[in-house]
């Protein structure tokens, strides 16, 4: 045993979390530091919709009505939001195998360097085309952005703190989303040009700040180590963490190891296997994770994420400020600022509530609770007094909010993030990317239609779109979302080879049961009989 700052490191025990956190300043600096890559995804998802609320912005891309002002068309919107999902989505398919090959850090600095070229054409675009195909080339960099941060935050951190470290993905996301709406409402003051660049060009920050840091960051201990570079993981691991005492980078390369050798041994010598191609691509690891044994775990990875869009979480963030002005809501600004301030401090609320009550917990309930409220906000849209059923909307929009920040959109990011094998975390990973960009991408399509005047002009009414999809989630949630909070991977590799219901996971891991005894367990409460595992 190696005592370091009072805590054995050399074995995982989730009772430690809270002593090990007090000494996880230095890796807390690179966790934020890598997650302000996806501060800007954040910007991306909301700037559509605080951009359209710009008179100066309007005049410049609209299109001039009857009574003078100016209108963007449906097209226009729902092009603009659309395309970055769709950018991250090819974008992902060629670039989650070249971090397995190529480890994590070089994506950093594509990413910093093509999201700089995008936002250069927003800024100096001519036309809504031009300013189209800058959100699509920062939309690549957001797709890279968003698969690298939560796999390296989830790779190098200590498995106690993964669901506190990885809170800070979606915190950073709605991080972003504050501030847009923050800098939005400032330049709403000024006139000319500068009301709709101002916006923009507080873009150029991120891929900034990245740039400046990447000769010095880290890369990923864990796949140094599955690449046989321990020595090299060491040096990285003492970057990331600063200890003196050398007996923890033993242990965490040592730790390290040993997934990856648990990991081979249940899956057996995949290494060995003749790649499969489509098209001359090699897809081996994507095949994999749709192989009997990894099915289900990336599809729960998938759906976790998913889920935030089903939901409704397009809607309540990303047109906030413009639903809020369409529905009559005189100082829709501030309106939406104050909607953004409540989702930054639930957000960050959920950083330890996450491992004090876990993920299914924060996950499964909550869930139906925000379909009971857009029924309430669909019901709502039908009432003729529009005034009146506004401020109602406005009201349950800012509750949902809270919930869903507490819940879903801070958790299910977490869930999706450490629910697969470590062999197929990056695979995994881009997976998810893939999935919720094809959900962005159809949301961000189909939301402008709904909402405006020159389409669907729906209203609350909208809450009932969102409630069948919402519903959707919850019951496969309930299903699918086993409670990892404390399970180590090899745990959790355990459960799933034993075929363990997830909703049963937590329950079968306290109480240390055996195989058979898992197996009873099973046949008791989860209708499955000890032969099927």
């Amino acid at each position: 045993m190696a005592l370091i700052h009072g805590i054995d490191y050399s074995v995982v025990n989730p009772d430690n979390k809270w002593k090990m956190l007090k000494s996880q300043s230095r890796f807390a600096l690179w966790a934020l530091l890598i997650s302000s890559g996806v501060v800007m995804q954040g910007f991306d998802i909301v700037a559509g919709g605080q951009l359209a609320a710009l008179p100066a912005f309007r005049e410049r891309f609209g299109v001039l009505q009857d009574d003078g002002s100016y209108l963007i068309p449906a097209h226009y919107l729902s092009a603009w939001n659309s395309i970055a999902p769709a950018t991250e989505i090819a974008i992902t398919f060629i670039f989650a195998p070249l971090l397995e090959k190529f480890g994590r850090k070089w994506g950093i600095l594509a990413a910093s360097l093509i999201s700089a070229a995008g936002v250069i054409l927003q800024q100096l675009a001519p036309d809504w085309r031009t300013h189209l195909a800058g959100r699509g080339v920062n939309g690549i960099a957001i797709g890279m952005m968003f698969t690298i941060s939560p796999l390296w935050i989830g790779e190098t951190c200590r498995p106690e703190l993964r669901g506190f470290f990885l809170c800070f993905f979606n915190t950073s996301i709605v991080l972003g989303q504050f501030a847009i709406v923050v800098v939005s409402q400032g330049s709403s003051h000024i006139s000319g040009k500068w009301q709709w660049w101002l916006p923009v060009v507080a873009m150029y920050i991120f891929p900034l700040i990245l740039t400046a840091a990447w000769p010095f960051f880290p890369e990923s201990p864990y796949w140094l180590v599955r690449c046989g570079r321990r020595e090299e993981a060491k040096k990285a691991l003492r970057r990331i963490y600063g200890f003196e005492e050398q007996e923890f980078y033993e242990i965490e390369a040592s730790r390290m190891e040993e997934e990856i050798r648990l990991t081979s041994d249940l899956h057996g010598n995949v290494e060995s296997r003749p790649p499969r191609r489509i098209l001359g691509v090699n897809v081996e690891l994507e095949a994999e994770c749709f192989d009997a044994t990894n099915r289900k775990r990336t599809l729960t990875a998938i759906f976790a994420a998913s889920a935030q869009q089903m939901i409704g979480a397009t809607f309540v963030i990303g047109y906030a400020t413009y639903f809020f002005e369409l529905i009559g809501i005189s100082n829709y600004f501030a309106a939406s600022m104050a909607l953004y301030a409540v989702m930054l401090a639930a957000s960050m609320s959920a950083l330890p509530l996450t491992e004090i009550y876990g993920r299914r917990f924060l996950i499964v309930g909550p869930q139906f609770m925000l379909c009971f409220m857009l029924l309430i906000i669909g019901i709502l849209g039908c009432v003729p007094d529009k005034t009146k059923a506004s401020w109602g909307i406005v009201a349950l929009l800012y509750v949902w909010a809270l919930i869903y920040q507490l819940s879903i959109g801070a958790t299910g990011f977490v869930l999706a993030s450490e629910i697969a094998t470590m062999r197929l975390r990056a695979t995994t990973q881009g997976l998810i990317t893939i999935t919720n960009s094809v959900w962005g991408l159809v949301m961000q399509f189909t939301v402008p239609y709904m909402i405006n005047p020159d389409a669907g002009n729906l209203g609350g009414k909208v809450g009932f779109i969102f409630l069948g999809t919402g519903l959707m989630a919850g019951i496969g949630g309930w299903y699918l979302f086993p409670e990892t909070k404390g399970l180590s991977f090899e745990k959790l590799d355990e459960l799933y080879a034993m075929k363990v219901p997830p909703r049963l996971f937590q329950k079968v891991a306290v109480e240390g049961m055996s195989r058979d005894n898992a197996g009873e367990l099973v046949d008791k409460e989860g209708g499955i009989s000890a032969e099927h595992i």
